[in-house]
């Protein structure tokens, strides 16, 4: 029987079969730790990235179905230890969980997009025939029946607790037998049976734990019956390969209890499919797990390995093959939730050891392509000719990768030319009458190098930063960039990013596309880096005489530029040019003028001029000048040069009205508020002193 331990489920997650693409999620823990995360391919390259949902807690997406992939996580510091970190669901069923006890740095956990292959019953399973599992043996012990595995013609191995009493004592040999190779176990004219003339229980076996519950059973004779033959051993190769990855669809074949509340047991053999899950997401429900314990499952799936079924196999598929990878050990009291199975590869050694099974011949790898481009028709293997050898069989997987024939040490495989992806090919060997295991060369067909999108002609300011970018497909891409010719970046990357950009950075960008198969061009990106408006030179201050011209310019650089040139800070009409021509000047034209120039690039703002019309009989010492001396509103004073001067304006009674002191070039005075009248202005600093009647009117 199933070894049971009692627990309580608080959720019920639905599970749906999604046939070409498997619905994804991960999950984040909040406030765990400073992280981030991503899919990559078995190539490493990169499918998915989460770092760009770095602020939600649940991200979901789709991937390829019954491939693997790898969760790469890097964590840069944690916050919260002991808590769930990231959790990863297939089809909204968790199948792995990481917990935030790791340490800081980058990690990798493989994982696989496995479906279902056929809808189960809910009462756990559906009718199998002995032949499509033949390794399948109904073991009776005792008062006790189970399941194992045939692992060899002389050999079955088991659990453990299926070998003991209710006392604890081994349950002697003589009540001990076998069944092979019958659908219908308890029909005595169905199967052969055989018996026991030694157990070996693992020296390490806790009943109260089930740590290390697993058996092995010597026959008294060679089992020689159809629909009864050996399994091989998942080997640790094989799991570091993926063959045991969370996402894994495994199946568990045996005779037990169809439903968990109804004793009654089937009288045909039963499957059913079962995703592997890490054991950390197991432990959600069972707390902590033995590492040589795989876990398989569903969370509320009311699918499971129930009571009866002890000792029998899982198997997953290797190269083509099923290979015995659990032993059914302990589980829930309502088959529906993850049950334990013991991790075959964990015992490999002990198995051999006890048993003498050794590992099978396996020819050296295929010789040929590993990289093929799509569209290539066919592609040859081989290997050296084994003089010994009697057959040879040639596998290709997945099937619908192409067609592989060959019935000696060549092979020709003609290919799928829809197909991209990996793919195994397969050789195994007969010699003496024994089938070797199976070699094989991996490889992949890959697209041929294609440009998808590539960035539009740009143009931009100086200092602002550009990124031209292409888009491609192929396989081992490498991208050369080049700036009117000249290479200017090569790598991995499409994208070309200038942070910081010059008018040297204009000019026509190319990307040269090289993969695996086949170079392709970009057309060419156009980059045009206008320069920031900046004025580089403005006329100095100037004398002028009455009635003569006078040009002020500026020179300045920049795209697409316009002038707006002011006096005393009003704009002057018809001034858009980087010349400002003054004819026939006079009074009016004293005072001080700039320009502003705008670009595309921005605009920039010219330093002050200051324009001084002189009479003709100008001396050495500064010259003032006042207009109008008759107004009503306002006059204005001027000096010829830069010194800084005082105003007093007086009545005729010599009263002070009105000063203004450390003027410079041009000075505004108004007079609105005075009554009218005669004044005196008085223009003066330490160097001079000028005095002038005014009149307001």
């Amino acid at each position: 029987m199933k070894n049971i331990l009692f627990i309580y489920l608080l959720f019920l997650i639905p599970f749906s079969v999604i046939a070409q693409k498997v619905s994804v999620q991960v999950i984040k823990g909040r406030k765990v730790a400073l992280s981030e995360w991503q899919i990559l391919d078995e190539q490493y390259h990169i499918v998915f990235s989460g770092n760009e949902h770095f602020r939600d807690d649940s991200v979901s997406f789709s991937l390829e179905a019954n491939k693997r992939y790898l969760l790469q996580i890097s964590v840069s510091e944690i916050y919260n230890p002991d808590t769930s970190l990231f959790s990863l669901r297939l089809n909204g069923e968790p199948i792995m969980l990481i917990s935030s006890d790791i340490e800081p740095g980058d990690h990798i956990f493989p994982f696989f997009t496995g479906v279902q292959n056929k809808q189960a019953k809910i009462t756990g399973g559906t009718d199998a025939f002995i032949s499509d599992f033949p390794w399948q043996v109904y073991y009776i012990s005792g008062n006790t029946r189970c399941g194992g595995s045939i692992i060899s013609k002389n050999w079955v191995v088991t659990a453990a607790h299926c070998t003991k009493t209710s006392n604890g004592s081994i349950v002697p040999t003589s009540e001990m037998t076998i069944k092979v190779g019958a659908n219908n176990p308890y029909n005595a004219l169905e199967g052969g049976k055989y018996y026991i003339s030694e157990v070996i229980v693992h020296e390490g076996y806790n009943g109260q734990t089930l740590e290390n519950d697993i058996a092995l059973l010597k026959l008294n004779e060679p089992i020689n019956f159809a629909n009864a033959v050996p399994i091989k051993l998942v080997s640790a190769d094989d799991v570091a390969a993926g063959a045991t990855d969370p996402g894994i669809m495994s199946w568990v074949t045996g005779w037990g209890l169809t439903n968990a509340y109804q004793n009654v047991f089937p009288s045909k053999l039963q499957k059913v499919q079962l995703p592997i899950v890490s054991n950390a997401q197991a432990a959600t429900v069972w707390g902590s797990i033995p590492k040589t314990n795989i876990m398989a499952g569903y969370l509320n799936g009311n699918k499971d390995a129930c009571d009866g079924d002890s000792g029998g196999p899982l198997v997953v598929p290797v190269s083509g093959e099923y290979k015995l990878a659990g032993i059914v050990s302990w589980g829930s009291a309502n088959c529906n939730t993850y049950g334990g199975y013991i991790r075959v590869s964990s015992f490999e050694d002990w198995i051999r050891t006890n048993t003498g099974i050794g590992i099978g011949y396996k020819p050296s790898s295929p010789v040929g392509d590993t990289i093929i481009c799509q569209g290539v028709e066919s592609s040859h293997y081989s290997i050296e000719k084994l003089p010994a050898a009697t057959a040879y069989e040639w596998k290709l997987l997945p099937n619908d990768a192409g067609v592989i024939s060959g019935n000696s040490e060549n092979a020709t495989v003609l290919w799928n030319m829809s197909y991209t992806g990996s793919v195994t090919v397969n050789l195994r060997v007969t010699i003496n009458n024994k089938v070797s295991d199976w070699s094989k060369l991996n490889a992949k067909i890959v697209p041929n190098t294609k440009l998808l999108s590539q960035s539009r002609d740009t143009a931009i300011c100086a200092g602002q930063p550009i990124n031209f970018n292409v888009g491609a497909e192929g396989y081992n891409l490498i991208y050369k960039w080049y700036q009117n010719g000249i290479l200017a970046q090569s790598g991995a990357s499409g994208e070309i990013n200038i942070s910081n950009t010059s008018t040297d950075n204009s000019g026509d960008y190319i990307c040269e596309i090289s993969g695996s198969c086949g170079t392709v061009f970009s057309n060419i990106m156009k980059l045009k880096v206008h320069p920031l408006t900046r004025i580089s030179y403005i006329s100095t201050d100037i004398e002028v005489p009455f009635g003569g011209d006078v040009t002020l310019e500026v020179s300045a650089d920049g795209h697409d530029l316009m002038y707006q040139w002011q006096k005393d800070d009003v704009l002057l009409d018809n001034s858009n040019t980087s010349q400002l021509v003054l004819q026939d000047v006079n009074a009016n034209d004293i005072g001080l003028y700039l320009t502003t120039v705008i670009g595309t690039c921005g605009a920039d703002t010219s330093k002050k001029i200051y324009v001084y019309v002189k009479k003709a009989d100008y001396s050495d010492d500064p010259e003032v000048f006042v207009w109008p001396t008759i107004t009503s509103e306002e006059f204005n004073v001027a000096l010829s040069n830069d010194e800084f001067y005082n105003i007093r304006l007086f009545n005729t009674m010599g009263q002070l009205i009105r000063k203004q002191t450390n003027c410079q070039y041009q000075t505004i005075i108004n007079i609105n508020t005075l009554p009218r009248g005669v004044y005196i202005i008085s223009i003066f600093n330490k160097n001079f002193r000028k005095s002038l009647k005014l009149i307001k009117v």
